[in-house]
């Protein structure tokens, strides 16, 4: 992650974007635990 943190640097994105493409990044990921627990707990009903 670290490299290519300093490529985006190195690119000219900001500190802004990426922690904005990060956080929508970690958003994605915990939709999609949450909808994987959905299922599993439907699928065990």
């Amino acid at each position: 992650m670290e490299h290519y943190l300093g490529v985006a640097g190195e690119q000219g994105i900001s500190e802004e974007e990426i922690g904005a493409t990060q956080g929508i990044c970690m958003a994605v990921c915990a939709g999609r635990v949450n909808a994987l627990m959905k299922e599993i707990a439907r699928k065990n009903s």
